[in-house]
């Protein structure tokens, strides 16, 4: 499921933010120079940050320029002048600068993240998941949305053998990845029309079709396997092959439970066990004899944490309460494992 963007809560927790004020610690982790986004974006991507080194030790700034020349020499002299990495005790920093006149940016990565943020990931989340937000002038979104997939290579670093290099190495030797941000640029449609993926039988079918269209990041909202409430949704939604990819491989490590039919016959759901935290379920709805997936009934339910474990927003949504009655969730709205 392509993930919403979390409303984060403005409790501004961590080291820096410990010690200064929400607005002293917004203009150190994001400095938007280019005046690219409103106090309250700004504002959010401080806090998620803010959640990025107090969960990883990670110390990622953010830079906005209307001019700043050659984006390397720029990039490695911010890194350095700006201590990143400083409010890590492990030396960690990345620094993300978005040049607005020379529409490119560049994620600077510090010697102690070389190993889990290469130069290819690096160029891949700036690729398939930044620029296609900013290509739709949604800057905070991209930022944000790219945040997210940090923290899942941080969680499969942790998952691994931690971070490999020595607490203490700090500084950067220009590693990272810049690519052309196309802010406000749309991408041309594509010339090449695919066949539709239409709705299964069961939502099982749905659902391996759905992963199917994945695999060859098809975004078209149109496609028949969805509910219309949800191609509706999906026209205003931008989904990037980096979030495609993301979810096909989060899914690959969880395992559903039993398929649920809801008493009226045309709602299910495909669940995973509680302590599967980052796969959320599945919706379906019956519409026109099919199975289509309800993706908007999962936007407007579902939300993520900031270790990307999902929970209920607002209760179990009542269409889909049937396939929930024996679990309990926290004041939060995360599952229980029971």
């Amino acid at each position: 499921m392509p993930r919403s963007l979390n409303s984060i809560s403005c409790l501004l927790a961590g080291y820096l933010l410990l010690a200064a004020g929400a607005a002293i610690a917004a203009l150190v982790l994001v400095d938007d120079r280019a005046n690219l986004l409103t106090d309250k974006e700004r504002d959010r991507i401080a806090v998620y940050h803010s959640y990025l080194l107090e969960d990883f030790d990670i110390d990622y700034r953010v830079i906005t320029v209307r001019e700043a020349g050659d984006l390397v020499v720029f990039g490695a002299r911010q890194f350095k002048s700006r201590n990143v990495g400083g409010l890590s005790k492990s030396g960690r920093g990345l620094l993300l600068v978005i040049n607005a006149a020379q529409d490119r940016m560049r994620l600077e990565v510090g010697h102690a993240l070389e190993g889990v943020y290469t130069d290819g990931f690096v160029a891949y989340i700036e690729q398939r998941q930044m620029v296609p937000f900013f290509q739709a002038s949604r800057i905070a979104d991209g930022i944000l949305a790219t945040t997210e997939l940090i923290v899942g290579q941080g969680q499969n670093a942790t998952a691994r053998n931690g971070f490999d290099v020595p607490p203490g190495v700090s500084g950067s030797g220009g590693a990272g990845a810049g690519v052309n941000a196309l802010i406000g640029k749309p991408a041309a449609a594509p010339r090449q029309k695919h066949p539709d993926v239409g709705a299964g039988d069961t939502p099982s079918e749905t659902l391996r079709a759905y992963y199917s269209a994945l695999r060859t990041h098809d975004n078209r909202p149109q496609l028949d396997l969805y509910t219309s409430d949800t191609q509706t949704l999906l026209k205003k939604w931008v989904m990037t092959p980096a979030q495609m990819d993301n979810v096909l491989h989060t899914y690959q490590k969880c395992h559903p439970e039993s398929l649920k039919i809801g008493p009226d016959a045309k709602h299910a759901v495909i669940r995973y066990p509680p302590d599967q935290r980052h796969c959320s379920p599945w919706f379906f709805a019956r519409e026109d004899g099919k199975w289509r997936l309800d993706l908007a009934a999962m936007q407007r339910a579902v939300r993520f944490g900031r270790d990307n474990s999902w929970r209920f927003a607002a209760g179990v949504p009542s269409r889909y309460a049937f396939a929930f009655g024996d679990w309990s969730f926290d004041r939060h709205g995360f599952p229980r494992t029971q």
